[in-house]
């Protein structure tokens, strides 16, 4: 944009109308959006086999499952990731015009609402059936894990919007949290990248190392589940270390994963508030940078909130719980698409190693955890065997 463009601009900004940019201005940066969301995922109303998500699908099967799950899940490919992916590539390879990022401003009014429309995905009366104990050592680990992760952002004094990330991904064991913490926290499109890729790391090393690591303690398979659904990473990545100790532990893994999932709202709420109010205690300290320039609780939050708690009360049928996560997908692939052509590589690796060294020490710890309060729960009867 160059000065006159900027003049102009300011001269007719009078009031939130007149602010926004006109449709020509924005139509290059929304089209290259729609094509790399098109070209990412199968979209609804869009019979495109051209996709990235079918290339990998396809992969999968070419690879095979390595034990019962499709490789390219355990990486974490959703419809998230692949059009950040697809944007990554063409930014970094061919650049992004200057006539694009009007348009990909627009990621600013996307996550929020893609953010309010995922309320009615989380149903958190379908985890009811785990029972009472098993539902407590998956809620207790979330806020630990988030807690402590935080803890270790200061530790470590990595950039406290970095670690907020870190501590989204990891608590909900789903790096999607990181990037609808992402407004919340005014973390930079690197920081969620590098933070991502650490907690889908960590998740592969988790995977593996589980199994070993609780063969020793001869816990029940059922159990198994819970420990590998909670204290990996991915549904993927927990299934993949469930299977690893034995088939029925991972087919306790699938019944347990529910109920990490229903409560993943509570976990980024949790990262937020600790930060937002963190923040409003210390409104000078440079230091404290996460929640720097929201003031007062989101609206689109609360409202958030609101669908999450009419969810809960199971006031969204099916059907319409479907067609609401069909337009999540094309709203989260849209913005999803603008953040992979905002982000440089080298600023990815410019962020170093140190979130990576805190996601492994909250979720080392998490494990242990998880380890020491089942096998207490089942030596005093809590759990029954």
């Amino acid at each position: 944009m160059n000065n006159a463009q900027a003049i102009a601009y300011d001269v007719r900004r009078k009031s939130f109308l007149t602010s926004l940019y006109t449709f020509r201005e924005v139509l290059p940066g929304l089209l290259a959006m729609f094509f790399i969301a098109i070209f990412s995922n199968n979209l609804a109303g869009v019979p495109n086999p051209f996709t990235l998500e079918n290339l990998f699908q396809w992969l999968d099967w070419v690879i095979g499952p390595l034990n019962h799950q499709p490789f390219f899940q355990i990486l974490n490919s959703n419809f998230v990731w692949n059009p950040i992916l697809l944007g990554l590539i063409i930014g970094n390879i061919f650049g992004v015009p200057d006539s694009w990022k009007r348009g990909l401003s627009y990621i600013h009014m996307l996550m929020p609402l893609g953010i309010i429309m995922l309320g009615p995905h989380f149903m958190i009366f379908h985890a009811f059936k785990l029972g009472f104990w098993p539902i407590l050592i998956i809620v207790v680990s979330l806020f630990l894990t988030a807690t402590v992760t935080l803890w270790f952002t200061k530790l470590f004094r990595l950039d406290d919007r970095h670690g907020s990330i870190i501590a989204g991904g990891l608590s909900t064991g789903d790096p999607h949290a990181g990037v609808i913490l992402m407004p919340l926290i005014k973390a930079k499109g690197y920081q969620v990248m590098n933070a991502s890729i650490g907690v889908i790391l960590f998740g592969i090393i988790a995977m593996l190392i589980l199994p070993l690591i609780a063969a020793p303690f001869n816990i029940p398979e059922k159990y198994m589940g819970l420990v590998a659904a909670v204290g990996v990473g991915n549904g993927s990545q927990s299934l993949y270390a469930a299977y690893a100790s034995s088939y029925e532990a991972g087919r306790y893994a699938y019944w347990f994963d529910v109920g990490r999932h229903v409560i993943m709202p509570a976990g980024f709420i949790y990262v937020f508030l600790v930060m937002f109010i963190r923040k409003l205690r210390n409104p000078e300290d440079p230091n404290i940078r996460a929640t720097r320039g929201i003031n007062k609780f989101p609206v689109w939050l609360g409202v958030f909130i609101f669908i999450w708690v009419l969810a809960c009360l199971h006031l969204f049928k099916e059907p319409a719980h479907h067609a609401i996560f069909n337009m999540v997908k094309w709203d989260f692939s849209l913005a999803a698409a603008a953040l992979g052509l905002s982000i440089s590589f080298r600023d990815i690796i410019g962020a170093g190693v140190r979130g990576f060294v805190v996601t492994c020490a909250a979720g080392l710890l998490r494990i242990v955890f998880l380890l020491a309060a089942i096998l207490l729960c089942i030596k005093t009867g809590l759990l029954t065997v």
